[in-house]
């Protein structure tokens, strides 16, 4: 598919085929594409944990059950455990880092001009400062690009997934996956073929284009051009809204179906997952 019509088709799934499983090829791809996604400094601090449910311990599956989430865990047959790790901005490593980008001409356009600046400039800066900046919001922006480059890759796979997060019961999932301490997780993603159709009953209804974004200064909306949502429809980018009206029975048939028991343990949650 084009990219316009990936991003239109991406839904999140919250019923898979249990007994199909993902292969390690299409996960493989899905890293390799957050691994390509823009970050500060190129520090890389992207991780995550794949998890595949038949090989997870029960205690384990519990743990990373966040509210609202049983249809996904009941079902997917894979999940990725996303988190930032703090160690990937540690003064000197960063300053490595930023040199590696001017070795390899992708900084400057004087290499060891570059590389005296960035010693000279930036070495102290990033010492006094690398643990705020390791916890910054943009720290987790990079890791947040790193997930949508990885989520739109599966969907051009053919695989289903959704974002699931909430307050954890972080301090035993961290002991359970033996993370740093240096680790933040972020989010869970289930992986898998959707049993639900494509269309997952509609694209989500999201809000109005000119309430979200604004042109020069805060509260004067950007129009969007009515020609220019024609073509993103005919790219498909923007779908027929939910919901459609069969999706109550789609709903009741994929349920019955798979057998999901539609019991929610919601103590010491509070959100389920993304739309």
């Amino acid at each position: 598919m084009e990219l316009k019509e990936v991003i239109g088709w991406r839904r999140s799934i919250r019923f898979y085929w249990p007994y199909r499983p993902v292969e390690r090829a299409k996960i493989q791809k899905m890293l390799e594409a957050a691994r390509r996604a823009s970050c500060v400094g190129n520090v890389n601090n992207t991780r995550a944990i794949v998890v595949w449910r038949d090989q997870a311990s029960p205690e384990l599956l519990k743990a990373l059950t966040p509210p609202l989430g049983y249809q996904q865990m009941q079902t997917a047959p894979c999940f990725i455990v996303w988190y930032s790790d703090a160690a990937a901005y540690e003064a000197n490593k960063w300053i490595s880092d930023l040199k590696g980008l001017a070795e390899t001409r992708r900084l400057g356009s004087d290499t060891e001009a570059t590389k005296q600046q960035i010693d000279k400039s930036l070495r102290p800066l990033f010492t006094a400062m690398w643990k705020q900046a390791a916890v910054a919001p943009l720290a987790f922006m990079d890791l947040g690009q790193a997930v949508a480059q990885a989520t739109l890759v599966a969907y051009d796979e053919g695989l289903g997934t959704c974002l699931m997060s909430g307050p954890m019961m972080l301090d035993k999932v961290n002991k359970l996956l033996k993370l740093p301490e240096t680790a933040t997780i972020v989010c869970i993603m289930s992986v898998g073929y959707p049993a639900e159709s494509a269309a997952a009953g509609g694209q989500t209804v999201k809000a109005p284009f000119e309430s979200l974004f604004f042109e020069m200064e805060y509260g004067r909306p950007m129009r969007p051009d009515p020609q220019t949502v024609q073509e993103l429809k005919q790219a498909k980018l923007i779908q027929e809204a939910a919901p459609l009206p069969w999706r109550d029975e789609e709903l009741k048939h994929v349920v019955r179906a798979l057998g999901i028991e539609e019991e929610r343990q919601l103590s010491g949650f509070q959100s389920g997952g993304e739309s």
